[in-house]
Protein backbone atom coordinates (compact mmCIF):
# COMPACT_ATOMS: atom_id res chain seq x y z
CA UNK A 1 0.00 0.00 0.00
CA UNK A 2 1.16 3.50 -0.63
CA UNK A 3 0.62 6.64 1.49
CA UNK A 4 -2.89 7.19 0.13
CA UNK A 5 -4.01 3.72 1.14
CA UNK A 6 -4.23 2.44 -2.43
CA UNK A 7 -2.96 -1.04 -3.07
CA UNK A 8 0.06 -1.25 -5.36
CA UNK A 9 0.54 -4.23 -7.62
CA UNK A 10 4.06 -5.65 -7.40
CA UNK A 11 4.18 -5.86 -11.21
CA UNK A 12 3.79 -2.09 -11.46
CA UNK A 13 6.92 -1.30 -9.44
CA UNK A 14 10.03 -0.45 -11.48
CA UNK A 15 12.98 -2.07 -9.73
CA UNK A 16 15.55 -0.74 -12.17
CA UNK A 17 18.54 -2.51 -13.61
CA UNK A 18 20.01 -5.50 -11.77
CA UNK A 19 23.21 -4.72 -9.89
CA UNK A 20 26.12 -6.48 -11.59
CA UNK A 21 28.37 -6.36 -8.54
CA UNK A 22 25.88 -8.40 -6.54
CA UNK A 23 25.72 -11.05 -9.24
CA UNK A 24 29.48 -11.49 -8.98
CA UNK A 25 29.27 -12.00 -5.21
CA UNK A 26 27.18 -15.16 -5.49
CA UNK A 27 28.79 -18.30 -4.21
CA UNK A 28 27.80 -21.91 -4.65
CA UNK A 29 26.20 -23.56 -1.62
CA UNK A 30 28.28 -26.03 0.34
CA UNK A 31 27.89 -29.75 -0.22
CA UNK A 32 24.89 -31.11 1.65
CA UNK A 33 23.14 -27.73 1.97
CA UNK A 34 20.08 -28.79 0.00
CA UNK A 35 19.86 -32.04 1.95
CA UNK A 36 19.92 -30.11 5.25
CA UNK A 37 17.15 -27.84 3.98
CA UNK A 38 15.07 -30.84 2.90
CA UNK A 39 15.62 -32.55 6.26
CA UNK A 40 14.54 -29.41 8.08
CA UNK A 41 11.36 -29.22 6.00
CA UNK A 42 10.63 -32.92 6.60
CA UNK A 43 11.07 -32.48 10.37
CA UNK A 44 8.61 -29.59 10.40
CA UNK A 45 6.07 -31.51 8.31
CA UNK A 46 6.42 -34.56 10.57
CA UNK A 47 5.90 -32.44 13.68
CA UNK A 48 2.84 -30.76 12.16
CA UNK A 49 1.34 -34.10 11.06
CA UNK A 50 1.99 -35.62 14.49
CA UNK A 51 0.24 -32.76 16.25
CA UNK A 52 -2.65 -32.88 13.80
CA UNK A 53 -3.06 -36.63 14.33
CA UNK A 54 -2.76 -36.28 18.11
CA UNK A 55 -5.44 -33.60 18.22
CA UNK A 56 -7.73 -35.68 16.01
CA UNK A 57 -7.36 -38.72 18.26
CA UNK A 58 -7.91 -36.57 21.35
CA UNK A 59 -11.13 -35.10 19.94
CA UNK A 60 -12.46 -38.52 18.88
CA UNK A 61 -11.70 -39.93 22.34
CA UNK A 62 -13.41 -37.01 24.08
CA UNK A 63 -16.46 -37.42 21.84
CA UNK A 64 -16.68 -41.11 22.73
CA UNK A 65 -16.42 -40.37 26.46
CA UNK A 66 -19.12 -37.72 26.11
CA UNK A 67 -21.37 -40.17 24.26
CA UNK A 68 -20.86 -42.78 27.00
CA UNK A 69 -21.60 -40.20 29.68
CA UNK A 70 -24.77 -39.05 27.93
CA UNK A 71 -25.95 -42.63 27.45
CA UNK A 72 -25.31 -43.37 31.12
CA UNK A 73 -27.28 -40.36 32.32
CA UNK A 74 -30.10 -39.98 29.84
CA UNK A 75 -30.53 -43.01 27.69
CA UNK A 76 -30.67 -46.71 27.67
CA UNK A 77 -27.96 -48.67 26.00
CA UNK A 78 -28.68 -50.25 22.65
CA UNK A 79 -29.11 -53.68 24.27
CA UNK A 80 -31.78 -52.40 26.67
CA UNK A 81 -33.63 -50.56 23.92
CA UNK A 82 -33.70 -53.75 21.79
CA UNK A 83 -35.26 -55.75 24.65
CA UNK A 84 -38.23 -53.38 25.00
Amino acid sequence: MNDRGDSVDSNDIDTGEPIRELRELTEAPRAGFLQRVRNSIHRRVLAADTIDFSLHVLLVTLREYLNLFMQTLFGATTEESERK
